[in-house]
């Protein structure tokens, strides 16, 4: 039996017989196309389920911050509304003061008039009970271009014999009320320029104690307390008190 030639310098290749089917590549094709699809649609449904429930959370923030706005409103009327009437009453304070003042102005203006009459009666009436030593004489108030700020002016003299030297002190303090509560102030925590609580005095026939003083925030001064000491051989302590009208 004769063998097969052999042709040499040749490669031989194996080959395969396969069953032609061109419509499995077409199903390939699909499948893979619907996977893309289910795949873009798992997204595009899981982005807008987070999507509702974060609006959700948006809304509710929302809302609570629309009911906070409300009462935040309501709050701030009430109080536009307790200024509106504090202002109107202090409006209405202030302008009873004033006449309350100028009354009292009125009555001291008097009052002095009159002891400078019962005085002299008694100089004449009766001389060896003629008052003699310190005595607090009269205070004056005016009124500055600054609202808050006050000069002021105490007058201290020596009635009677003037041979002797009046050598103490004077305590002044200012009454009045902040926060509807009643305090005293003393003249040096107000004043300019003192800062003696006990402000020297020596003279023979009067003395002037006067500056100005700064009334703080908040304060309504209503009275001024004066207390004036003699420490001399006719030692004699003296009170007097003036109510709060300025000029």
């Amino acid at each position: 039996m004769s063998k097969a030639p052999i042709v040499k310098g040749s490669k031989q290749l194996k080959m395969i017989v396969v069953p032609y089917r061109p419509w499995r590549k077409t199903l390939a094709c699909l499948g893979i196309l619907l996977l893309v699809a289910a795949t873009g649609g798992g997204f595009y449904f899981y982005g807008y389920s987070e999507g509702v429930f974060i609006n959700g959370d948006a809304r509710q923030e929302r809302d609570e911050l629309i009911v906070q706005v409300d009462v935040m409103s309501s709050q701030l009327n009430i109080l536009q509304q307790e200024l509106t009437n504090s202002e109107q009453a202090n409006a209405v304070d202030r302008q009873a003061l004033e006449e309350v003042q100028g009354t009292i102005i009125n009555l001291r203006e008097t009052i002095a008039q009159l002891e400078e009459d019962v005085l002299y009666y008694k100089q004449i009436m009766s001389p060896e009970n003629t008052e003699t030593g310190l005595m607090i004489s009269q205070l004056d108030l005016l009124q500055t271009d600054l609202q808050n700020r006050i000069r002021y002016r105490l007058e201290l003299r020596q009635a009677g014999n003037n041979d002797n030297l009046v050598s103490g002190y004077v305590n002044v303090n200012i009454l009045g009320t902040r926060d509807r509560q009643e305090i005293s102030m003393p003249l040096r925590s107000l004043a300019v320029e003192e800062d003696q609580l006990d402000i020297k005095l020596q003279f023979r026939y009067f003395q002037n104690i006067q500056g100005e003083l700064i009334l703080p925030d908040g304060f309504l001064p209503l009275g001024v307390q004066i207390l004036a000491v003699d420490e001399g051989n006719n030692g004699k302590t003296i009170q007097k008190s003036f109510a709060w009208l300025v000029e």
